[in-house]
C-alpha cells in the first residue's frame, strides 16, 4: 500500500485564535493535524497523544463510534504552501474529530467526565453548537445563491456562543 500524501494544506480557524493545520490527502480525505486537533479540543498535545494506546477512555467509550481507531496516520506533506513540506506528520481526519467531538460532549451531558476533561467536553459543545448553527445557515444562503464563508460563520457562531 502506498503511503498517503497530503496534497493541499489550509489554515482552518473554526474557534476565534485556534488556528489549526488542515490538510486534505492524495484520497480526498480531510485531516487535521496532531498539534491542530488538540488544540480544537482544547487539550494539550501530550495529553492527546497519552489517550492513543487506551483509545476510547473509559469514560468516553460509551459515547464514541464503536472500532473508531486513533492510531496515528503519519502521511507525507507535499504541498508546496504547507511549512511542513517533505516532512511526515501525524494528522486525523474529519470522522475521527467528529466522533471525539461528540463522544466529549455526550459524556459531558451523563456526567461521566473526569474533573480535569470537563473544559474539553465544554469546548465541544460549543463547537458542536457553532457547526449544526453553521450548517442551517450556509444551507439556506447556498439554497438562495450565495456563497457563505463558511469558516467566518463558524467563528462567528462561536464567538456568540463563548460569550453565553
Amino acid at each position: 500500500m502506498e503511503e498517503l500524501k497530503a496534497v493541499n494544506y489550509g489554515k482552518v480557524e473554526l474557534i476565534p485564535g485556534i488556528i489549526c493545520d488542515g490538510y486534505v490527502l492524495d484520497d480526498g480525505t480531510a485531516c487535521l493535524s496532531e498539534r491542530g486537533t488538540a488544540d480544537l479540543l482544547g487539550m494539550n498535545q501530550g495529553s492527546f497523544q497519552r489517550m492513543t494506546p487506551n483509545w476510547p477512555p473509559k469514560t468516553l467509550e460509551p459515547f464514541v463510534n464503536k472500532g473508531l481507531s486513533m492510531t496515528p496516520k503519519l502521511i507525507q506533506v507535499i504541498a508546496k504552501n504547507s511549512p511542513y513540506q517533505g516532512r511526515n506528520i501525524v494528522v486525523y481526519d474529519s470522522k475521527f474529530i467528529g466522533s471525539i467531538i461528540r463522544g466529549y460532549a455526550m459524556a459531558l451531558a451523563h456526567h461521566k467526565l473526569r474533573p480535569n476533561q470537563t473544559h474539553v467536553g465544554e469546548r465541544c459543545v460549543i463547537l458542536l453548537t457553532s457547526l449544526i448553527d453553521t450548517t442551517i445557515y450556509t444551507a439556506i444562503q447556498q439554497a438562495c445563491g450565495i456563497t457563505p464563508n463558511i469558516q467566518q460563520t463558524v467563528q462567528e457562531q462561536c464567538i456568540i456562543l463563548m460569550k453565553q
